[in-house]
C-alpha cells in the first residue's frame, strides 16, 4: 500500500493543497474535538431535557459520545470510498459496495475484546456507540441492514494495513486509555455469498435488537437518543468549522461561544416594544388594547410548564408568546414554531426581521428549507440591501448561535423522526423553550409528534397556541399532562374580542357566488376566495378574467420564487379597501395576515373553516359591520373525505346566521366528541441499533418538477435549485416519470408536459 494519506472529505478542484482537515486521522480528532466541546458546553442539559441525571448517567454519556465521535469515521479507509475521494470510482457505474458507517461498526466489533475495559460495568454502552456510529448518517435510503448495490463488486479492500490506520489505533488507545492494535494486513471482505460481510452485518444487527429489547427501561432508551444526537451533531461541527476557518476548540473556539448565546429578559421585551411601537395610533388607548393587554399579562404569568392558549385572531397572542418567554425564561433560547413556511417567514417578518437594527444586537434568525429566497424578498421590501446574515452565508450550525429562531415546526418535531436538519441542531433545543402556534392545523401525525415531544421532554417549558381546538385533542393534551402530574388549566382569549359579533352568513351552501363577489368589489371592498384544490382555483380564477377581473392566484404550484412573490402580492393588495381579488388555496389559511370584507369559500374540515374565517373582519370594532362569508358547495368531495364535509355542514348548521363571533365557532365545534389522538412512534427515541428517518406530517400526493427552461439556471447554481421547484400532483402517465431526465434527484418535466405561468401557475398539460 502507498503512503498516500487516507481522505475523509473531498476539496474543491481549486484547492492546490488539501485542507488538513479533509484527511482521515485529522477530521477524526476534529470530530472529537467538538464532541467535548459540545458535551462541556450542553452536555448536562442534553441529559436532563430528557429527564436523565446527571449524577447517573453523565460520566457514561459523555464516554459514549467521546468514543464514537473518535471512531465514527474508522470505516472510510476503504477502497471504495478513497477511490470515490479520488475520483477513480464513478459512482454512477460502480456504486460503493458498503456504506463506510457500517464498516467502521464491523472494525470495531473486531476490536471488541480490546474495547471492553472502556465501558466497564456497563457493556451494554459499547453496543451503544456501534449504533450511534451506524446512524450518524441518516437518510431515508439506507437499509437497515445493509444491501450492496448492483454494480458495487464483489470485494471491499479495507485498509487496516495503512500508517494512517495505525496511527489512528494509537492515539486512540493514548486518548481513551485502552490499547488497541490491528492486523499488520489488509482486510478484503467479500460483498456476496454465504460469508460475506452482508451477512455478518445481519448476524450482528439480529443480537444487537435482541439487546435493545432487553433495554426496557425508559431511561436506558433516552440515553441512546442522546447519543445519537450528540454524536451527529458533533460530525456537523467538526467538518463544517475546520473548513469555514474557525476554530473549534478553547475560549475563543466557535462552539463555547455559539453555545452560550442566550436572550436576556431585556432582549425579549424589546421585541414586545418594538411591535406594539408599529401599533400606536389613535386606538392605542382603546379598551380593545386593555383586554389585549390583560390577556397577554395572564399568559406571560403563566406558572404551568405546559400552557395551552386558546384566542382568536387579532387576540394579541404573539406578543403574548413573548412577553410569556420575557417573565419566565430570561436566559433561554426560544424557538417560535409555526405550521408552514409561509407562517414562520410572516411571523420571522413581522417580530423578528431589524432593517434598521430596532431590536439592537439580538441575532434573531428565521429557519425553515427555503429561507434564502425569503429573507432575499423581506430584505427587498423594507428597501436595503439583501446581504442580511443567513442570505450571503450561512451554515447548518447557524441555528447553535441564534437566540430566538422563528423556525417551521418540521425544525424542531422532525428531531422524533430523525430529521437531519432537526438532528444537526440538538445542542440548540437543549438549552431552549418552545412556542407551537396554530396546533389545531396539525394533522394526525403531526399532532400525534408533539404529544410525543411533550411526554420525551417533560422537564422543558413549552406555549402551545391555537385559534380552537376539538375536545379529543384537548383531552389528549389534559391526559398526557396528568401523567406527569401537572396541572391543566387554559388561557382563553380576551372576552371583549371573542365575543365581538364578526361574521354572518346566508344559513345556505350556495353554487354561484359571483354576483355577490363583483357588487363587493365595486364598493371597493376587498375578496377573499379559498378554493380546496389547485386546479378549481385556476378555473375559477380564469372565469373571473372572463367577467372582466383581474385576479390575483394563489397556490402551492409556483416556483418558489413566484410562489413568495404572489404572497407578498396579495399581503399588499389587502393593505386598504380597494376592490382586490385574491383566489387561493389552503395556502391562504394560516400564511396570510389580511382583513377581508368578503370571504368564499368550498366547504371544507372545520378546522380550514375556522382558519379562512380568520381571514374575515379581522379588524371588527364594537359599533362596526359584520361581514358575510359564502360557504360554496362544489362537486367534488377532494382532497377531504365525504365523512368529513359532512360534519362541517353539521357545524355551519349549529352556527347563527347573524353576529357571528369566535366564540360561537369554538363552541359549535367542542359539540363534536372525536377520537382522542395518541402519541406518535418516535424513529430517534425507539430506533436503538436502527435508524431511519420516518414521516412528521401525513403523505402528500405531490411531487417536486423542475421546469425544462429553468434546469440551466440551476446547472450554473445548483444550491439555488429550491427556487425553481415546482411541486405537482403525479401526472396520469407515472410509468413514464422513470424515463425523465433528473438533476439532483429532482425530476425535469419534459418540453411541453407543463403549462406555466409566472401569475397562474402551474398544470399539467393535456
Amino acid at each position: 500500500m502507498s503512503a498516500e494519506p487516507l481522505w475523509a472529505k473531498s476539496w474543491p478542484d481549486s484547492a492546490q493543497n488539501p485542507p488538513s482537515s479533509a484527511r482521515w486521522l485529522q477530521h477524526l480528532r476534529d470530530v472529537h474535538a467538538a464532541a467535548v466541546e459540545v458535551l462541556d458546553g450542553c452536555g448536562r442539559c442534553q441529559l436532563e431535557i430528557l429527564g436523565l441525571k446527571p449524577p447517573v448517567f453523565e460520566e457514561r454519556f459523555r464516554r459514549i459520545v467521546r468514543f464514537a465521535s473518535a471512531t465514527h469515521d474508522l470505516g472510510k479507509a476503504n477502497r471504495h470510498f478513497q477511490n470515490m475521494i479520488n475520483g477513480s470510482r464513478d459512482l454512477r457505474k460502480n456504486p460503493q459496495g458498503l456504506r463506510h458507517e457500517w464498516i467502521s461498526v464491523m472494525l470495531l466489533e473486531d476490536l471488541r475484546t480490546q474495547i471492553a475495559p472502556l465501558f466497564g460495568d456497563f457493556p451494554q454502552d459499547f453496543a451503544v456507540v456501534q449504533w450511534a456510529i451506524a446512524g450518524h448518517h441518516p437518510g431515508r435510503t439506507h437499509a437497515f441492514p445493509p444491501q450492496v448495490p448492483s454494480g458495487a463488486g464483489v470485494d471491499i479492500d479495507v485498509y487496516t494495513d495503512h500508517p494512517d490506520y495505525h496511527t489512528a489505533l494509537l492515539w486512540l488507545s493514548e486518548t481513551f486509555q485502552v490499547s488497541l492494535s490491528g492486523p499488520p494486513v489488509r482486510h478484503t471482505w467479500s460483498l456476496v455469498g454465504a460469508n460475506s460481510i452482508v451477512h455478518r452485518i445481519t448476524r450482528w444487527h439480529q443480537a444487537q435488537s435482541r439487546l435493545w429489547q432487553s433495554l426496557r427501561r425508559t431511561p436506558e432508551r433516552k440515553l441512546v437518543a442522546a447519543v445519537k444526537a450528540c454524536l451527529i451533531a458533533a460530525d456537523v461541527a467538526g467538518s463544517a468549522l475546520p473548513r469555514l476557518e474557525m476554530p473549534i476548540e478553547g475560549e475563543l473556539g466557535w462552539v463555547r461561544q455559539a453555545l452560550a448565546v442566550a436572550p436576556s429578559r431585556d432582549d425579549l421585551q424589546r421585541i414586545v416594544e418594538v411591535r406594539l411601537s408599529r401599533k400606536r395610533g389613535s386606538t392605542f388607548d382603546s379598551l380593545d388594547d386593555q383586554a389585549r393587554s390583560i390577556f397577554q399579562s395572564n399568559v406571560a404569568q403563566s406558572p404551568q410548564r405546559v400552557t395551552l392558549v386558546k384566542a382568536g385572531c387579532g387576540t394579541g397572542k404573539t406578543l403574548a408568546a413573548y412577553q410569556w418567554a420575557a417573565h419566565n425564561h430570561p436566559g433561554k433560547r426560544l424557538f417560535f414554531c409555526y405550521p408552514t413556511t409561509g407562517t414562520a417567514t410572516e411571523g420571522f417578518g413581522d417580530y423578528l426581521f431589524e432593517p434598521d437594527g430596532e431590536l439592537g444586537d439580538l441575532g434573531a434568525r428565521l429557519f425553515h428549507s427555503r429561507r434564502d429566497v425569503d429573507l432575499e424578498l423581506l430584505a427587498g421590501s423594507r428597501g436595503i440591501e439583501a446581504e442580511c446574515d443567513g442570505v450571503a452565508r450561512h451554515t447548518a450550525l447557524d441555528i447553535w448561535r441564534t437566540p430566538v429562531a422563528a423556525c417551521t415546526v418540521d425544525t424542531v418535531l422532525g428531531l422524533l423522526h430523525n430529521h437531519p436538519r432537526a438532528l444537526f441542531s440538538w445542542p440548540a433545543f437543549v438549552q431552549s423553550v418552545f412556542v407551537f402556534d396554530e396546533i389545531h392545523s396539525y394533522d394526525e401525525t403531526l399532532f400525534g409528534s408533539l404529544l410525543r415531544f411533550l411526554d420525551a421532554f417533560a422537564e422543558v417549558p413549552v406555549l402551545l397556541m391555537t385559534a380552537s381546538l376539538p375536545v379529543g385533542r384537548e383531552k389528549a393534551l389534559q391526559g398526557l399532562l396528568a401523567t406527569h402530574g401537572e396541572e391543566w388549566n387554559p388561557i382563553l382569549g380576551p372576552e371583549r374580542l371573542e365575543s365581538r359579533p364578526r361574521y354572518q352568513w346566508s344559513g345556505e351552501l350556495e353554487r354561484d357566488p359571483w354576483l355577490t363577489v363583483c357588487e363587493t368589489l365595486n364598493r371597493r371592498e376587498n375578496v377573499l376566495w379559498v378554493c380546496n384544490q389547485v386546479q378549481r382555483c385556476i378555473e375559477v380564477a380564469m372565469e373571473g378574467v372572463t367577467r372582466g377581473l383581474t385576479p390575483i392566484v394563489y397556490h402551492s404550484r409556483f416556483r418558489y420564487i413566484d410562489r413568495v412573490q404572489r404572497h407578498r402580492e396579495v399581503i399588499n393588495a389587502f393593505g386598504a379597501p380597494q376592490g382586490s381579488l385574491a383566489i387561493c388555496t389552503q395556502v391562504a389559511e394560516m400564511s396570510l395576515d389580511l382583513s377581508a370584507d368578503l370571504l368564499v369559500t368550498d366547504l371544507a374540515p372545520i378546522p380550514a373553516l375556522i382558519q379562512r374565517l380568520g381571514r374575515l373582519n379581522r379588524r371588527a370594532s364594537d359599533n362596526g359591520p359584520t361581514k358575510p362569508f359564502i360557504v360554496v358547495e362544489q362537486g367534488s368531495h377532494l382532497p377531504y373525505q365525504p365523512a368529513e364535509l359532512t360534519v362541517s355542514q353539521d357545524w355551519l348548521n349549529r352556527l347563527p346566521r347573524q353576529g357571528i363571533r369566535q366564540t360561537d365557532l369554538v363552541a359549535a365545534w367542542q359539540t363534536d366528541e372525536l377520537p382522542i389522538p395518541t402519541k406518535s412512534e418516535c424513529a430517534w427515541l425507539d430506533g436503538g441499533p436502527v435508524t431511519t428517518v420516518g414521516d412528521l406530517r401525513e403523505g402528500s400526493p405531490t411531487i417536486p418538477i423542475l421546469l425544462p427552461e429553468d434546469l440551466h439556471r440551476v446547472q450554473a447554481v445548483p444550491h439555488e435549485l429550491h427556487r425553481y421547484v415546482v411541486p405537482m400532483s403525479f401526472p396520469k402517465q407515472t410509468d413514464e416519470l422513470s424515463s425523465w431526465q433528473r438533476f439532483r434527484m429532482v425530476r425535469v418535466a419534459p418540453a411541453g408536459a407543463i403549462d406555466y405561468d409566472s401569475r397562474r401557475g402551474a398544470r399539467w398539460n393535456k
